[in-house]
């Protein structure tokens, strides 16, 4: 007879999922903080050049945005199956949920890199442009 499994051995799936979680938090303050530099950068840069790279940087920072409110993703690898409810009188199935829990974490964490990626080139991108300002 097997023993049932027990969400004790998944404590760092939790844990990583906070980590997520305090990272998109801190994307949501660096994006708010980006927007409102690119709108200082923008109204100092008139010229047809610049308008181009400060649109350069919106779209980037669009992009930021769809991912960390709109509720898209990064394309996963792989597809990610769905956890059904168990019928009532019945056991769920941990050890599914379990991994449906670890794919979209790993999708999460694919995401929350895309959107540093994306914040880190705005943010490299509205420095130029500040520093051709001097």
């Amino acid at each position: 007879m097997q023993a049932a499994p027990t969400i004790a051995g998944y404590a760092d799936l939790f844990t990583s999922l906070q980590s997520v979680q305090a990272t998109v938090q801190v994307q949501i303050e660096r994006f708010q903080q980006l927007m409102a530099d690119i709108k200082v950068v923008a109204s100092a840069h008139p010229d047809e050049k610049d308008v181009r790279a400060v649109g350069d940087v919106a779209l980037k920072l669009h992009r930021a945005h769809a991912l960390l409110y709109g509720g898209a993703q990064a394309t996963p690898a792989t597809p990610t199956a769905q956890a059904d409810a168990a019928p009532a009188g019945e056991e769920l199935d941990l050890q599914h949920a379990i991994n449906e829990f670890s794919t979209l974490l790993s999708n999460s964490q694919g995401t929350s890199r895309e959107v540093t990626a994306l914040l880190d080139a705005a943010e490299q991108e509205l420095a130029q442009l500040r520093g051709t300002t001097n």
